[in-house]
């Protein structure tokens, strides 16, 4: 049996890690808890399920197996170890995937690290030494400590949230790549700056810095508030290699620490929002930094908690934004809330007029996502015309067809008692309305079938879950298998000694087919009994198919010696396979 390389030479570096310790890595860490970390994981067996955070899907198909370590997605085929999972979620290389896992593991990597950094470290240096700079404007700069001050910042909390001020016309981006030998397009690729005639400039100048961080407190990119005149008022970075606006949640870094404490979070339009909730002592709140709430921060939330309320801008374009993070929030199956700055325009507005306590009083008040629906709709349709009270009821009955796909029966009874007392239309005909056109198709729940599986697939079960039982599997006859999946799996692997490189360079059919198995295949209470069955059925198999062979050859024997011997043969198989 071939064995594997001692060493890996890791991409982008010098460095040759010794390959026992990538899997003294790879054993130390869970990769459950890993994994946890992103999506909401709910045990399936000897498996964990969850919606898959490589693509769209409302019905999970994304697996990982904690005893093999890896994961696997039915739907798109995305699949790996844990360390190919960071640097998919990350953006990041396979060697600053393994540093941050090494560190976690408690393994240390100094010894194989080679002296140049990697891109990964140069890029948060750069912002690091690049937003101290701006913190020390800030101090110098009377316009910009003053905006602050005007929306009831202390200087103490100016230092504590990280502010930072770029002056017009700065070129500190660039100076801080100098000293720290980076290109000037490094500088530029990394989103800090960009040219303006003749020169490079900070992409930010003019403009008062909030630090954006990634889920691991690293400044990775910068938000700026324009000071002047002009437009755009809010800028963001642009998206990098190891930034991106939909994956990333302003202050998600701190409130994901105390998300399950707190039970729910907390989701606003902008830095100042969540800002103003944190002063007020809602530690979960967070801002997105796109239009709405994305999928790929929705399913960073589910990992945490699934309520939430969300708290967008008092305007039409915050209550559209609502409206789309509410739809995506519901194909998740989150508990979701509505809180409404009303009559201010955001939250940091209500904040800085009414002062503290102001805000967890409005979140008290929260209401349920369907009374929301009916006054959003109210806000987007005239009711007094009959065309506009079908527009409305229309607009409503597209979000009950869509609750009900979901399960939200409950929330739907309480639309349709609100909606018939502000219409004054009864109850009946408002339902009837909604339910019309509707499909007679009921969904029921599906009877339980007791999960059937053969030999190959027992068999496969035990390969992959127990190691103790590899080479006593790999003995048997296992050409007379029926399963072809099951033959071509134990053919790929019996020739690999690392049983998850072997899986890592399967097709997605037949990594597929190994994850069904995983899912079907009951987890045996006695897994030598298990094996001793298993055997004692692929050997009657084998009886079986010896005896087809000699049944055909009794039929072309023309020799009556022969005939009888093969009859022979074929009573003392028929004896053995009874006597099974």
């Amino acid at each position: 049996m071939p064995r594997t390389s001692l060493f890996l030479c890791i991409p982008g570096s010098e460095s040759v890690i010794p390959r026992e310790v990538i899997e003294e890595i790879k054993e130390k860490v869970d990769i459950v808890e890993v994994v946890s970390e992103y999506v909401n994981l709910t045990r399936v067996g000897s498996s964990y399920r969850a919606l898959c955070p490589f693509h769209a899907e409302t019905n999970p198909s994304f697996y990982v197996h904690p005893g093999l370590k890896i994961y696997h997605c039915f739907g798109c085929g995305a699949s790996g170890d844990v360390i190919k999972f960071i640097q998919e979620m990350e953006g990041i290389t396979f060697q600053e995937a393994l540093e941050r896992l090494a560190r976690r593991a408690g393994v240390d990597l100094s010894a194989y690290r080679s002296t140049g950094s990697s891109d990964y470290a140069k890029y948060v240096h750069l912002y690091e030494r690049v937003w101290k700079r701006y913190v020390d404007e800030l101090k110098r700069s009377h316009q910009a400590k003053e905006y602050l001050l005007s929306r009831g910042f202390t200087e103490e909390e100016m230092e504590n949230y990280g502010f930072g001020y770029v002056p017009e016309g700065s070129e500190i981006a660039v100076e801080v790549g100098k000293e720290l030998n980076l290109k000037e397009d490094e500088v530029v690729k990394y989103g800090l700056a960009l040219k303006k005639g003749n020169r490079l400039v900070d992409r930010f100048e003019g403009r008062l810095i909030v630090p954006i961080k990634n889920d691991r407190g690293q400044i990775v990119a910068f938000g700026g508030r324009l000071l002047g005149d002009g437009e755009p008022k809010y800028l963001n970075s642009p998206d990098t290699r190891y930034f991106s606006k939909k994956k990333t949640l302003f202050l998600f870094d701190e409130a994901k620490k105390v998300a399950k404490d707190v039970g729910f979070f907390v989701v606003t339009e902008g830095y100042f929002d969540a800002l103003a909730f944190r002063r007020d002592g809602i530690p979960t709140a967070v801002a997105v930094l796109g239009a709405s709430l994305s999928r790929e921060a929705i399913l960073k939330i589910s990992a945490y908690s699934k309520n939430v309320i969300l708290c967008f801008d008092n305007d039409r374009a915050g209550l559209r934004a609502t409206l789309k993070s509410l739809e995506d929030l519901l194909e998740y199956e989150f508990n979701v809330l509505i809180a409404t700055p009303d009559p201010y325009k955001d939250p940091d507005e209500l904040f800085q007029k009414e002062g503290r306590g102001s805000l967890k009083d409005m979140l008290k008040k929260s209401v349920s996502f369907e009374y929301f629906l009916t006054k959003a709709g109210e806000v987007f349709f005239d009711k007094g015309s009959p065309a506009g009270m079908r527009s409305y009821l229309s607009f409503l009955k597209r979000w009950v067809q869509r609750m009900r796909r979901k399960g939200y029966l409950k929330n739907i009874d309480n639309l349709v008692k609100e909606v018939s007392s502000s219409t004054q239309i009864p109850e009946n005909q408002i339902l009837n309305f909604f339910e019309s056109d509707r499909s007679n198709n009921v969904p029921v729940q599906e009877a339980k079938v007791q999960k059937v599986y053969d030999e190959g697939k027992g068999l496969a079960y035990l390969f992959l879950n127990y190691e103790n039982f590899r080479e006593r599997i790999l003995e048997l006859d296992l050409d007379v298998l029926e399963d072809h999946n099951a033959k071509e799996f134990f053919k790929r692997v019996s020739s690999i000694e690392n049983i998850n490189e072997a899986i890592e360079t399967l097709p997605k059919e037949m990594k597929d087919w190994i994850f069904r198995v995983l899912e079907e295949v009951p987890p045996p209470k006695d897994p030598e009994k298990f094996f001793c069955d298993l055997s004692e059925r692929l050997k009657t198999r084998q009886l079986k198919k010896r005896l087809e062979e000699i049944e055909k050859l009794i039929k072309q024997s023309v020799d009556e010696e022969e005939k009888r011997i093969l009859l022979n043969m074929k009573l003392d198989l028929l004896r053995k396979i009874k006597g099974r």
